[in-house]
């Protein structure tokens, strides 16, 4: 091989190495923020009042448990249902939020 193969062999080494470190880099990003959208730490600290809300919707119903009484009960239950709703709501929002910076990188 002469000179010049053997410097595009080299610059195609270097591209390679680069591309496989943007692909890892990428990969790892998307990793952590996987495991941030699946963190219930991150909603809490995102969202204190809702996460308040439904922690204490949350305990209305297990008070039911003890000592059964209907307006307890339904009001837990809804408030737990709407607590749902909305966290249903907000990761949808940060997928959606997630995807379009995603897609803007590319």
């Amino acid at each position: 091989m002469n000179d010049h193969n053997l410097l595009q062999k080299r610059e195609l080494r270097l591209k390679i190495g680069r591309a496989r470190r943007r692909i890892d880099a990428r990969i790892r990003a998307t990793g952590a923020e996987g495991r941030k959208l699946a963190s219930w730490r991150t909603y809490v600290a995102r969202y204190p009042g809702s996460a308040v809300l439904a922690a204490f919707g949350l305990g209305v119903s297990g008070a039911t448990v003890f000592s059964p009484r209907g307006i307890l009960k339904s009001f837990g239950a809804a408030l737990m249902r709407g607590s749902a709703d909305r966290a249903m709501n907000l990761v949808w929002q940060e997928l959606k939020r997630w995807g379009k910076a995603a897609g803007d990188r590319s």
